[in-house]
């Protein structure tokens, strides 16, 4: 997860509560400070648009009888409708990446 052009304005999110709670930053960031502590990148990709073309209906549901994951994260409807509609609006993006230790 990785902040977006505009500063996430939908809250509760799932990795924060309110703005205070948000410490996300942009990619080119990331890749900076990884870079300056010794990592060397060897992927760094967005997938943000490839995640919004799937179906929400494709997600995997918990196993009858097991718990899913709002047993772990309280508003979980409400942080993934704000986590979902921030994306949407580029203000957060999805990115993977494989680092290794100079």
């Amino acid at each position: 997860m990785a902040a977006g052009n505009t500063r996430a304005s939908y809250f509760p999110l799932p990795w924060a509560t309110d703005p205070a709670d948000n410490f996300l930053v942009c990619v080119a960031e990331m890749r900076s400070f990884l870079g300056e502590t010794g990592f060397i990148t060897e992927l760094l990709e967005d997938n943000s648009d490839a995640h919004l073309k799937r179906e929400t209906a494709n997600a995997t549901r918990a196993a009858s009888g097991q718990p899913g994951l709002a047993v772990y994260v309280d508003n979980l409807a409400q942080k993934a409708g704000n986590a979902r509609r921030s994306l949407e609006e580029g203000q957060v993006r999805l990115v993977r990446g494989i680092f290794r230790v100079q």
